[in-house]
């Protein structure tokens, strides 16, 4: 009778044991989640500021009686591309909720890929005056049923990453071509590679890799950009290299049809 009792209690304690171990493992959770959640909205403030500056600082320029036209129109410039970078974080946070809501959807229509990465290129050049933003497209229209406005902050969003992680006086290049397999585009920067053991990261959300450094952003872009080319059908993937030094290359694929 006494050994049952015995047995009994060395139950409950390795019940209340357990329980202690679980309780122990969710509020690490919950710290781990909380800790991110502050890093995340300090991003998420530091990326708001930064188009806010030149957004600001440029206005007061062009409000300025007798500017001349030419820095008229470059300021006008550098405001509308800020803006729109501040367009793409609001949508990415919008499709973060949605995502995870179950809530995301495309609205198709007819969209020349080829126009649209000449319209992104050219809305960052004013942002990015130490780089050379180079455009590799066809002379002829890539035509097919996607969602414009998604694939823009598709396209935006690994421009500026491809801007944001490179030296200045350094090229970055914008590609699209067309094949039997469907519509691709790339974005090459001359930056330094991407280290194989944190590959695996690169798309989760709210993740900032270590080779990112000093460099802020929200962790949004890349998880957000797979979602979207995903939900097209297609897919979005870093490109291997071989060797040190030749820079990151993100690509994806779209159908057709």
């Amino acid at each position: 009778m006494q050994a049952q009792r015995q047995q009994s209690q060395d139950e409950i304690i390795e019940a209340l044991q357990r329980q202690v171990d679980e309780l122990t493992k969710a509020n690490f959770l919950l710290e781990d989640q909380l800790a991110r959640k502050e890093q995340f909205i300090a991003m998420v403030a530091h990326e708001l500021r930064g188009p806010l500056t030149p957004i600001i600082s440029y206005a007061q320029m062009v409000a300025r009686p007798a500017q001349r036209p030419e820095t008229i129109q470059r300021g006008s410039r550098v405001i509308v591309g800020q803006a729109r970078r501040l367009t793409r974080l609001v949508n990415d946070l919008l499709d973060s909720s949605r995502l995870n809501s179950g809530q995301f959807a495309l609205s198709r229509e007819a969209c020349d890929i080829v126009e649209l990465a000449k319209e992104v290129v050219e809305e960052l050049r004013p942002v990015a005056p130490y780089h050379t933003l180079v455009l590799d497209v066809p002379a002829k229209p890539i035509i097919g049923k996607w969602d414009r406005g998604r694939l823009e902050q598709v396209l935006g969003n690994l421009l500026e990453n491809a801007i944001k992680y490179s030296d200045e006086r350094t090229n970055v290049t914008v590609r699209a071509w067309e094949d039997e397999d469907g519509a691709h585009v790339s974005v090459h920067n001359q930056g330094a590679s991407i280290p194989s053991a944190e590959i695996g990261q690169l798309f989760r959300p709210y993740v900032r890799l270590q080779a990112a450094g000093s460099r802020q952003g929200s962790g949004l872009g890349l998880h957000i950009a797979k979602s979207i080319i995903e939900a097209h059908g297609g897919a979005l993937r870093l490109e291997p290299h071989t060797a040190e030094g030749q820079g990151t290359t993100f690509s994806f694929d779209l159908p057709l049809h």
